[in-house]
């Protein structure tokens, strides 16, 4: 076997390494650096204050932190659940070869995926419109109601959050089906014609034989999809910016993480910026993130390990 020498390995890696710094680790360390002092859009001098940012972020009773996060956690369980739902389904049904014209439908499967998530948010807006989209004018057609009959998609606090989560849905839902499709497709016959000698029925052959078979490849599909949804930006500020707002105390009804961020700094009423507040936000956000991750992989590889030792 060829010995390698350490250091050249490190040769090797170091314009990798370099680049990791320069594109990650510095923009992280500068907003740490931020973080701890007094910066603001108009404070051309400004000092190092500590961990006060982070203490009226954490402590303060008017903070918007717990409010914003636990929306946005709730919009995360939300998607993902459905994601899981709805890509079981399909892949279940995609992996019945009753079924005909499997290959039109796999295909078709991959449009929502396939298609630019910008351009899918404003279609998905127009759909919503209250007086000229189409759900509300099938719906007083069916109906036969008047044009003040419908649902308030993008002005309704429960409506707009469940429009975003379809929205979502629509979007992500085949990268399940894909994932769980392959892996069904992966698991020997033989399991479930074993299953059904022992007499159990489609239900207990799915619970006792086919998902235990599917956790690995469905549990970092739902962690990648749950970063990914918790970090969810574009989709959502093109069909709500964030709205709507119901009280000027509070972030609207779909002010997730990143548009909150967004508005505070970008945003038609951010004033006098105050960059180190929204540095604090950030790390914190990232620690809970990181967290997150790590106790979501550290839970799922004892599970692992206890399947494995039973």
């Amino acid at each position: 076997m060829l010995a390698v020498r350490r250091r050249t390995i490190f040769v090797y890696l170091l314009p990798l390494l370099i680049t990791i710094a320069l594109i990650s680790v510095t923009p992280i360390l500068y907003t740490l650096y931020l973080s701890v002092t007094n910066n603001t859009e108009f404070n051309n001098s400004y000092d190092l204050v500590g961990l006060t940012n982070y203490i009226k972020l954490i402590f303060n009773t008017n903070s918007d932190l717990y409010y914003v996060i636990g929306l946005t956690l709730l919009y995360v369980v939300v998607c993902v659940a459905l994601f899981l739902l709805i890509g079981m389904l399909t892949a279940l049904a995609l992996n019945n070869q009753k079924i005909k014209g499997l290959a039109f439908f796999r295909s078709a499967l991959l449009l929502p995926w396939a298609a630019p998530a910008a351009v899918t948010a404003l279609i998905w807006k127009f759909l919503f419109n209250f007086d000229f989209g189409p759900i509300n004018q099938i719906a007083r057609l069916i109906f036969h109601q008047g044009p003040s009959f419908g649902i308030n998609w993008l002005n309704s606090s429960f409506w707009a959050f469940a429009a975003v989560v379809i929205v979502n849905v629509w979007l992500s839902y085949p990268f399940f089906t894909i994932v769980i499709l392959g892996a069904l497709q992966s698991i020997p016959a033989e399991l479930n014609e074993a299953g059904k000698v022992d007499g159990a029925n489609a239900w207990q052959r799915f619970f006792d034989i086919n998902l235990p078979l599917l956790r690995p490849a469905i549990t970092p599909a739902a962690i990648l999809s749950a970063i990914s949804t918790f970090q969810m930006f574009g989709t959502v500020y093109l069909i709500t910016q964030g709205g709507p707002i119901t009280s000027a105390l509070k972030p609207g009804a779909t002010t997730f993480v990143m548009i909150y961020m967004y508005n505070q700094v970008l945003g038609a009423t951010a004033a006098n910026v105050h960059y180190a507040q929204i540095a604090a936000f950030s790390i914190t956000i990232f620690i809970i993130l990181g967290g997150i991750t790590f106790l979501s992989r550290t839970v799922g590889n004892r599970v692992e390990a206890a399947r494995g030792g039973n």
